[in-house]
């Protein structure tokens, strides 16, 4: 029962795909604002996948219950399924050419992205491992 739960009642697989689809997206963008730093009148994007998933998951700093059946209240599957990235524009202040990409900031949110994304894949392995441990009865590694 516990590993009918663990594979197939869990919401957990659903958000840490939509985590590495948001990230991959977040990477694009990313450097594409990067390759056109000099571009006149481009103007910097990025999406918020915290916030977006915050509004799916009703989080508001607040811990939440884990529900074990789909009558139980809370976020449907299908709804952590249907969230995409909503790309908006950047409010930095413009260069004199109206391009609005800043180098530095670009680069540090680049980095900050891949560590996102590299825990993201770290928490799928962990998660993996887990499900084979409890499957084969044999200790995690």
């Amino acid at each position: 029962m516990l590993l009918d739960r663990l594979l197939f009642f869990d919401r957990v697989p659903s958000v840490l795909t939509k985590a590495l689809n948001f990230a991959s997206k977040r990477n694009l963008l990313i450097s594409s604002n990067i390759a056109n730093v000099e571009t006149p009148g481009y103007k910097a994007s990025d999406v918020d996948f915290r916030s977006q998933l915050n509004q799916v998951l009703d989080l508001e700093g607040e811990m939440k219950l884990t529900s074990t059946n789909q009558s139980h209240l809370g976020p449907s599957r299908q709804a952590l399924e249907d969230l995409e990235p909503e790309v908006f524009e950047e409010v930095d202040a413009a260069k004199s050419n109206g391009n609005n990409v800043d180098i530095d900031k670009e680069m540090g949110k680049l980095a900050e992205n891949q560590i996102i994304y590299n825990t993201m894949v770290q928490l799928m392995v962990k998660r993996g491992s887990t499900v084979r441990a409890a499957i084969t009865e044999l200790p995690q590694q």
